[in-house]
């Protein structure tokens, strides 16, 4: 009988509200969920399993979702765009994941005001840049 596979943390890039919160991390095995926030828009320091330049980048893009009143009555869908949007993301992910090696594995999560979120909701970002669709949490 073989060994399992040691458990590798696993760092979800998903944008939140407040602080543009935009980092979280899975690193128990029986943690559930994407675990807490580890980096958001406020700053950069040590902590964070990131260099401050792709910090920078993740948090201009955090506080851009951030600022955005998806909620209110005079929101116009229309101006924002979600393809742009990921994409920027899944390019940040794949820089994260270029920095972080084999030490995490890099996950990307649609933010639930996405109105398409449920499609590819959750992808994994693999070292050669492919993205391996991962089941929804809901």
């Amino acid at each position: 009988m073989t060994d399992p596979q040691p458990f590798v943390p696993i760092l979800t890039v998903m944008v939140d509200y407040g602080n543009a919160p935009f980092l979280w991390c899975v690193d128990a095995p029986k943690e559930v969920g994407v675990g807490g926030n580890i980096c958001d828009g406020t700053g950069w320091d040590e902590t964070c399993p990131m260099s401050e330049g792709l910090w920078r980048k993740f948090a201009d893009w955090a506080i851009e979702f951030d600022r955005t009143s998806f909620y209110s009555e005079d929101f116009d869908a229309s101006g924002w765009d979600w393809v742009a949007f990921h994409e920027r993301g899944l390019q940040l992910s794949q820089w994260l994941k270029d920095e972080v090696g084999n030490a995490y594995r890099v996950v990307y999560a649609k933010p639930c005001e996405d109105p398409d979120g449920r499609l590819d909701e959750r992808r994994e970002v693999l070292a050669d840049g492919t993205l391996v669709q991962l089941p929804a949490f809901r």
